[in-house]
């Protein structure tokens, strides 16, 4: 009874110890082969990064133009207070009211030099702020005092006006009354085919008041929602005459990124999606080849009296063994992928690309499976006559 509860035993502990001497004695061949799969994964891995980068830059690029940002134009007649509460919809960064003043502001240090003034609801200080900025703020790569709404009544004024002065957030600046304007941000208005008149302004935050109208209505929302437009209808007063010529315009603060852009619809499609498959399948032709080459070994084996199933466990334990050395050996490209990337972005990154190594890992423990399956004692003489 005892003899036999050892037996197992012993034959996991043989079986280990020729695949241990099998890897240390260079028979496997493990090094060659787990620089080939770490070669494999680099390659297909990386070349999947680079095409995420670049739907990820092209994103950015086309949020930071304005590409997603609409605006309805309907003068006197949108509520600033509705407009602000559109931030409470899904995919909206920021939402608020704007209407040009018929006053100007003259700086003392410049007297004779007269600057368009804007009014704004609390919520459209964010849609400037963030105006010339990408998905990538939403990541922590911004600093808050860029990022964040600015609090309390303070202007924003455009990088034109503001750097003149040497101006930044927290300060003051005097005008030519006399009288002394805080600054509570500095925002960018790049020159790159955007709505003008906002390059060389200043905004003054006015309180939400239903009783007096704006005359426009600013979203930035990203990812896009399909009945965006109708949800910017809803900052309307409702007061419009039908026998008025004027109607309500809705359009996009910039399209020369594009009218529309799908994120979503990029990522699914592009070619690179199916480098886990091609990992699997070139894995699986490396394990097979491998392991195919060793047949007369294995037949040998075989003819000793070594049952297949430790002699699959035996081949496994080897490929195991270079499969794994391989996937660490690419390592630093994920390491470096987490590294260049924060959040969520990092995350979804790692999810996307981890699937190559696991995939050529499977791949290569799949094709030596099949090779020693497909191994058989009777062919031991045809296998040396053919060696």
């Amino acid at each position: 009874m005892n003899e036999t509860s050892h037996r197992p035993r012993m034959r996991l502990a043989g079986m280990l110890g020729e695949a241990w001497r099998d890897l240390i004695t260079g028979t496997s061949h493990a090094c060659a082969l787990a620089v080939g799969l770490a070669c494999l994964i680099v390659l297909l891995a990386g070349a999947d990064w680079l095409t995420i980068s670049g739907i990820q830059k092209q994103t950015d690029e086309y949020v930071a133009s304005g590409g997603s940002t609409w605006i309805l134009e309907y003068p006197n007649h949108i509520d600033g207070a509705a407009c602000d509460r559109l931030i409470s919809l899904d995919g909206v960064e920021a939402a608020g009211a704007v209407r040009q003043s018929e006053n100007k502001l003259a700086f003392a240090a410049l007297p004779s030099t007269s600057v368009p003034l804007y009014e704004i609801t609390p919520g459209a200080a964010n849609v400037f702020i963030l105006s010339a900025t990408g998905t990538q703020w939403r990541n922590g790569e911004l600093q808050e005092s860029e990022s964040a709404p600015p609090n309390g009544g303070g202007a924003l004024l455009s990088s034109e006006v503001a750097k003149p002065f040497q101006v930044q957030s927290g300060q003051s600046l005097v005008l030519k009354d006399g009288r002394i304007l805080d600054i509570a941000g500095v925002f960018d208005w790049p020159d790159d085919g955007r709505k003008s008149g906002f390059s060389y302004a200043v905004l003054t935050p006015v309180p939400a008041d239903p009783s007096v109208a704006f005359g426009q209505c600013w979203v930035r929302a990203w990812p896009q929602t399909d009945n965006i437009e109708s949800l910017l209808r809803l900052a309307s007063d409702g007061t419009a005459n039908v026998t008025t010529a004027e109607r309500p315009q809705i359009h996009k603060l910039n399209t020369t990124k594009g009218s529309e852009l799908d994120s979503a619809v990029s990522f699914e499609s592009r070619l690179t999606a199916y480098v886990p498959w091609i990992a699997l399948a070139v894995a699986s032709i490396l394990g097979f080849g491998a392991t195919r080459m060793r047949k007369l070994e294995m037949a040998s084996a075989l003819h000793c009296g070594v049952p297949k199933t430790a002699l699959l466990a035996q081949i496994e334990s080897e490929t195991l063994a270079w499969t794994s050395a391989g996937m660490a050996m690419a390592s630093p490209l994920l390491a470096l992928v987490w590294l260049e990337n924060r959040g969520d972005e990092a995350r979804a990154l790692m999810n996307t690309l981890f699937r190559v190594p696991v995939a050529a890992g499977v791949g290569g423990l799949l094709g030596a499976c099949v090779a020693v399956l497909l191994t058989r004692e009777n062919h031991l003489l045809k296998y040396f006559k053919n060696r």
